[in-house]
């Protein structure tokens, strides 16, 4: 865990020096069972939300695709930041794409931070992005045609034509032959936070939704929106609908869980701008209202059904 506290100091101090706005998670109590440790915001860029491992392999599948979703649908971009990839260390020019998630080290958040990420690693191969309207210029300007190119490359000539459009990105090979015939002038870094990286990512299958949640997971799609649960964060779900974004806490057990609960999910509302719905027992609502600071991000409903009306009747 000590490992783990430095990553997490070096981030935090990282973001903090970007300018960022930064809230630590601390529920689920247990590291391993938590898909999110730290939000952050921004005045003039994308909230943050930020799983952090000592290696890439403490990483469960689950923990990747809940941060994934949940910043999809939050509007925040999801990443991981890691001392080491498998036992070695991760480049500070260097993003590993696992799941739709982008894993940086330390270096590499600064970097991510600065835009200055020149490769990314899929599936065990390393990747670059071409400025396509460089390489088109450089291309002309040497006197070399679509087919000159892909034979210096040993790529087809439609591969070309996708460099110079941006389709696709260029293997690390490739790439170091790009540099030989035009130095590294036609590269360009990866924005991994603002580019929409994560949508090249497409679940087979979604999620499973516990009972307790189908009812209100359908109404939200009959309403034009999407619901993912969550379990391995504050809330029990986050949701959107329109341009509205939904943290979503359900009754717990005991009213000191259910308060953690929505104190953290407060944390995640505020980074994201979204609002709290606190779906509970009426008994518990004095408990909540008293244990929260900023109530305006605060709504309570006593039953899914009476959230549900709420939100269709707004939606008319």
């Amino acid at each position: 865990m000590d490992k783990i506290s430095s990553v997490l100091d070096d981030t935090i101090r990282m973001l903090t020096i970007h300018g960022y706005r930064v809230q630590r998670i601390v529920y689920p109590e247990d590291h391993n069972k938590r898909s999110i440790d730290i939000v952050a915001s921004h005045e003039e860029r994308k909230p943050l939300m930020i799983k952090v491992v000592n290696d890439t392999s403490d990483l469960r599948p689950g923990e990747l695709s809940e941060l994934r979703d949940c910043s999809n649908i939050l509007g925040a971009a999801g990443l991981v930041v890691a001392n080491n990839d498998n036992g070695e260390e991760i480049d500070d020019i260097v993003a590993h794409e696992k799941s739709g998630v982008f894993i940086v080290g330390v270096g590499g958040l600064r970097s991510t931070l600065e835009n200055s990420i020149y490769v990314v690693k899929r599936q065990g191969n390393y990747y670059m992005r071409v400025d396509g309207e460089k390489l088109r210029a450089e291309r002309e300007r040497k006197g070399y045609g679509l087919g000159d190119l892909a034979a210096l490359l040993s790529v087809s000539r439609r591969a070309v034509y996708m460099y110079e459009r941006e389709e696709t990105d260029v293997s690390l090979q490739t790439a170091l032959r790009l540099m030989e015939v035009f130095g590294d002038k036609v590269f360009r870094p990866i924005n991994i936070l603002e580019e929409g990286e994560k949508s090249r990512y497409i679940p087979k299958q979604r999620r499973y939704i516990s009972s307790r949640l189908e009812r209100l997971s359908n109404a939200i799609k009959d309403l034009g929106g999407e619901l993912v649960e969550t379990k391995r964060a504050p809330s029990d779900a986050v949701a959107r609908v329109d341009k509205e974004k939904m943290v979503i806490v359900l009754s717990a057990s005991k009213e000191k869980i259910l308060l953690k609960k929505v104190s953290e999910s407060a944390k995640v509302a505020s980074s994201v701008n979204a609002k709290i719905v606190a779906i509970i027992r009426q008994a518990s609502r004095q408990t909540i209202e008293e244990g929260i600071t900023d109530t305006d991000l605060l709504d309570i409903y006593r039953s899914i059904d009476e959230f549900v009306s709420e939100i269709r009747y707004e939606k008319r």
